[in-house]
């Protein structure tokens, strides 16, 4: 398989806000979504790029053979899955379609290996990544660290799951990151508690009038938008790779510290569909 540096994957376009910074960025993509609504509204959004065949659209779902598949979609559309219980968290209403689906292999053979794939697709995560075992692995990477319906209950084994399997295919280098304001999760305590701050006083519970406006430049939202223009949109999956700030962990070191941060969240009764982290992996 032809692998191309100047391609992204983007499996689990959603409202196309990963991509529209994909394509920003200069980078040619694929992005691919269950979701017939969301491939439509990307189809009039990004016109352009269709045209100029910088950007390709799949309306497929990934599994692991070619056919079809009853895919449900949520009123919460991020929530929109194969897995029904995912779907209708929280009672919240969804409906069924059925979709095409293919093995994400057809779609590295068709399209080569990118530069950076990026998957976000609500409890089949896994299929992308077992893929990537027969063939060369993007240079980066990025992936939910779980996904759960209301009741699954993870034991520590289970919990890391996906890391291992990222081991597995390849990747040797790690990154934490919170999905909500895209912090990286790190050894050292003073920067986790400095950007923990710093989001805090930009978006949450510290937010202080023109103390907010001043912290909204620091954050990882802030800062690319004052370096480059592009305000990321807060349902994106953020910048990527050595973009991220922080060193890079081995396999170890990113698994200890997972541990630990899921433990330390847990402590308190909450929602296990609540933990929203992703693995960032390089070779």
């Amino acid at each position: 398989m032809e692998a191309r540096s100047d391609l992204i994957y983007d499996v689990g376009l959603y409202d196309g806000g990963d991509t529209a910074y994909y394509l920003f960025r200069g980078y040619n993509v694929v992005a691919i979504d269950a979701n017939p609504l969301m491939i439509e509204r990307a189809r009039v959004r990004f016109s352009k790029e269709i045209l100029a065949k910088r950007l390709t659209l799949l309306n497929v779902g990934i599994s692991e053979t070619s056919g079809t598949a009853t895919f449900w979609i949520s009123d919460n559309p991020e929530w929109s899955s194969f897995d029904r219980t995912i779907a209708s968290r929280d009672g919240t209403a969804h409906r069924s379609v059925s979709v095409s689906t293919v093995p994400f292999s057809q779609l590295l053979a068709e399209h080569g290996v990118p530069h950076y794939l990026k998957i976000d697709i609500e409890g089949n995560d896994r299929l992308c990544v077992d893929a990537l075992s027969s063939c060369k692995i993007p240079k980066y990477i990025s992936v939910e660290a779980e996904c759960v319906g209301d009741s699954a209950v993870l034991s520590d084994e289970t919990s890391v799951t996906m890391l291992e399997l990222l081991r597995e295919v390849g990747y040797r280098k790690f990154k934490l990151v919170k999905q909500v304001g895209w912090i990286p999760i790190g050894t050292n305590g003073a920067a986790n508690l400095y950007r923990r701050l710093v989001q805090s006083v930009a978006r949450g519970r510290l937010r202080v009038g023109g103390l907010s406006r001043i912290a909204e430049r620091l954050t990882v939202q802030g800062r690319i938008a004052a370096s480059s223009g592009f305000v990321l949109s807060s349902g994106s999956s953020g910048p990527w790779g050595d973009d991220i700030a922080g060193g890079w962990m081995t396999h170890e070191k990113a698994k200890s510290l997972y541990l630990r941060t899921r433990h330390s969240y847990f402590s308190k009764e909450r929602a296990l569909y609540s933990f929203w982290y992703d693995w960032h992996a390089t070779c």
